[in-house]
């Protein structure tokens, strides 16, 4: 008798290969409905482990790749043309994860900050649901710490090419990637490095600052 696929869960990183899927599709509870496993499934899963292998620098990216991985193989989803399957998982697995950090930002926004010069302040909408609001003390030196801290990317910024300090504009401007690859002249891919790099440096200065 099959596992279950609760029992056999794809690690991440795991090669997907016709025989894991037809494996798990042939233990899919489905409520009681057999997933209908073809060849567009198939196609869609090695197309969606390819994206993986290629950018397998970007965390966020593969996240998004491992929920569409386990949406591919939902029973009521249609799988007629595998360029449709794997746009639409890709797709849903973003809206999915969207809503997960939402869900979890609310109920980070119902506990105390330990920090006492930061606080929430809720307010009700016009629909009568509340508004969470942060509220922070601006200071000088609050102010001097994030000029310097921007300073510091600026510098990093121009280490990484002529479209580093673009790509961090185009990130305080809160531009998507392929706007921001448009007016550096750079492809996505390379906008998307230099954003993970500064990320990275980012988060660097701040841990040194703390």
């Amino acid at each position: 008798m099959p596992e279950s696929t609760e029992r056999r869960r794809r690690p991440k990183g795991e090669r997907v290969t016709t025989e894991w899927v037809r494996h798990i599709a042939a233990g899919h509870p489905g409520r009681g409905m057999m997933l209908q496993i073809n060849d567009v499934r198939v196609e869609t899963m090695c197309r969606l482990y390819r994206k993986n292998k290629a950018r397998a620098w970007d965390g966020e990216y593969l996240d998004v790749l491992d929920t569409a991985l386990n949406l591919t193989l939902g029973h009521r989803r249609v799988a007629e043309d595998p360029d449709l399957l794997c746009r639409n998982v890709i797709r849903d697995a973003r809206r999915t994860i969207r809503r997960s950090e939402a869900n979890a930002r609310r109920s980070a926004a119902c506990r105390p900050l330990a920090d006492a010069a930061r606080r929430r302040v809720s307010t009700p909408a016009a629909d009568g649901s509340s508004v969470i609001e942060m509220v922070t003390y601006d200071t000088p030196e609050a102010r001097a710490l994030a000029t310097e801290t921007i300073q510091e990317l600026a510098a990093f910024a121009a280490t990484l090419g002529p479209h580093g300090p673009g790509c961090l504009q185009g990130m305080l401007d809160m531009e998507t990637a392929p706007d921001s690859a448009r007016k550096t002249g750079v492809s996505v891919a390379t906008v998307e490095r230099a954003r993970r790099a500064l990320r990275i440096h980012a988060k660097a200065l701040i841990s040194d600052a703390a």
